[in-house]
């Protein structure tokens, strides 16, 4: 056989040659723009970019996040509790308030229900707890629960009562992975009532507070700090004799009686935040009329006259606003029949004077109190709570009925009865360094809830709002937020840190001591410490390897040539 070669003339192979030499141009032309991408791109991680407005990303599926604080031996104390709410005021409807709080032994949840008419099933040996005015408490064990109840999933039942033993009015549930079963899990429920009687008589409200034992959850002790479980609530409301439907009240909203993984978040232990590392922090001031940025806020509830102005408090309250108000209220207590009395207080930072691109290294919120509703020579300390608000309001109609919830509580300042009444006002702050980096991240304003966990009475906080005249400027709710360049490889992060909570009375600018960690604030965490000069010729590590490569591609080009 013969083996049959094909000869190009010479003149083939020099053109092949030329052609790979001609590649080599924009092939070296090409790697060296990618270089100078990637030195681009580097700079850019350091946080050197030009500044410009945040732009709002892509939602994700809220979940509402309740932190709660951690007591170890002592009894859960009512007025130290985390508070949530959810529902609304009305004649024939609810609105709770939901604190919660634990402790070595047990998980505390205490149920504060606006409720007019009162019914509950008289046979006390056998009570219907379908019916009547029920409340159920809904536990999950995992942190993204599941599609069914499984046996991780609880679900504990009580019905208000009138002087009955409580043994028939409660009941345990435990998921089967496929439904709920009842189940024989001890727990304690104690149930309270305001008003003039039940089933029939006009009332106020009425209390349920749940006891439930960790070991009922096949547990030794307290989870560990940090630990999140899924937590959900469900209200029952009858007004009538013949149990005419009303509608449930479910927390959070999107919550299923038999889908766990759809109720919300509860970590125990309360929240901090790590701040990333940075380098060139500058604090920048929000406040309304400031540099004309516009701050809104408004107030909910009873304001500062308990809405004893004449008006009904069931069919007016519930749909109360208070625009243009230069004062605000902060107040609520154990005492469910003065709900007319309880008042918080709404507020939304624009963020558009922050520069893009940068690392949240702290942030605070500080309000002045003038005054408050407390008794003349009675001075009583309020643990007033700040959460994060996910959604938008219009400060002319904001009402309790059709203001935001909490998406979660951030932190808690102790604020005292005011002793020597100035015209400016004692300022009080709030650390809210998670809630803005939240914020910041997603494009959107800093939206922020205040209220308190009060028990006794006359325990109300005035502080001036937005809206004060250009007199007191300087004493109108105020943000300082302190933002640098975020270095290479460093990244924000949330942690839940429980301790126990003490209240006591303090001196102004006192705070209450957290474990070691100021009360009022989240344990903003030092960053570290990088000197960015240092990375800026980190790129220039790699250009010998391009150059190396355009010399020896030039040396042979030359040689091929000179063939």
């Amino acid at each position: 056989m013969y083996s049959i070669q094909k000869i190009l003339p010479s003149r083939f192979h020099d053109k092949t040659g030329f052609t790979r030499i001609a590649l080599v141009n924009p092939v070296i032309i090409i790697f060296l723009c990618a270089i100078l991408m990637f030195t681009a791109l580097f700079w850019s991680s350091l946080g050197l970019e030009h500044s410009s407005k945040p732009t709002a990303k892509a939602a994700s599926a809220l979940v509402r996040r309740i932190n709660i604080p951690y007591f170890q031996n002592s009894a859960v104390p009512f007025n130290q509790t985390s508070i949530f709410w959810f529902g609304s005021v009305s004649s024939s409807d609810n609105s709770v308030d939901v604190r919660m709080g634990y402790n070595n032994s047990e998980l505390y949840v205490d149920l504060h229900i606006m409720d007019r008419y009162l019914w509950y099933d008289p046979n006390a040996k056998a009570p219907n707890l379908t019916k009547g005015d029920t409340a159920t408490v809904y536990l999950s064990t995992t942190q993204n629960g599941s599609n069914a109840p499984d046996q991780n999933a609880y679900k504990f039942v009580a019905q208000v009562d009138w002087y009955q033993p409580r043994a028939h009015y409660q009941q345990a549930y435990r998921g089967n992975g496929s439904t709920w079963t009842l189940s024989p899990i001890a727990f304690t429920s104690v149930s309270g009532w305001r008003g003039t009687g039940l089933n029939g008589k006009e009332d106020s409200g009425w209390t349920m507070t749940y006891h439930i034992p960790f070991s009922s959850l096949g547990r030794s002790g307290s989870p560990a700090q940090g630990t999140p479980w899924k937590l959900g609530i469900k209200v029952h409301n009858q007004d009538n004799a013949s149990d005419t439907p009303l509608s449930l009240k479910w927390w959070p909203e999107t919550e299923n009686d038999g889908v766990p993984s759809s109720w919300g978040a509860l970590v125990f232990g309360l929240s901090t935040y790590q701040a990333p590392q940075t380098t060139n922090n500058a604090t920048y001031t929000v406040r309304n009329g400031l540099n004309n940025q516009v701050v809104s806020d408004g107030m909910v509830g009873g304001s500062l006259g308990c809405y004893n102005h004449g008006l009904n408090r069931w069919t007016g309250m519930g749909g109360q606003s208070y625009p243009a108000a230069t004062r605000i209220n902060i107040q609520n207590e154990w005492d469910i029949s003065d709900f007319n009395c309880f008042s918080k207080f709404y507020i939304s930072f624009p963020l558009t004077s922050l520069p893009a691109g940068k690392g949240v290294v702290s942030a605070k919120v500080t309000l002045h109190e003038y005054g408050g509703s407390a008794t003349k020579g009675v001075h009583t300390p309020s643990l007033i709570q700040v959460a994060s608000v996910n959604q938008g309001w219009n400060p002319a109609t904001l009402s309790w009925n059709n203001a935001p919830l909490i998406k979660e509580n951030i932190s808690r300042t102790v604020v005292n009865s005011v002793s020597n009444p100035t015209s400016f006002g004692q300022p009080y702050s709030w650390d809210v360094s998670k809630a803005l980096a939240d914020a910041y991240a997603a494009g959107q304003p800093l939206r922020l809830v205040f209220y308190s966990s009060d028990s006794p009475y006359n325990t109300g906080k005035y502080f001036f709002s937005s809206t004060l005249g250009s007199w007191g400027a300087v004493s109108r709710p105020t943000l300082q937020a302190t933002l640098g360049h975020v270095a290479a490889s460093s990244a924000a992060s949330v942690q839940s840190s429980a301790s126990r909570a003490m209240l006591a009375p303090a001196a102004r600018g006192q705070q209450i001591a957290l474990g070691g960690l100021a009360l009022d604030t989240q344990q903003t965490l030092p960053p570290a410490k990088v000197d960015e000069h240092l990375l800026y010729f980190a790129p220039l590590l790699i250009l010998p390897a391009p150059l190396f490569f355009l010399l020896w591609t030039l040396r042979r080009r030359r040689l091929l040539r000179h063939r």
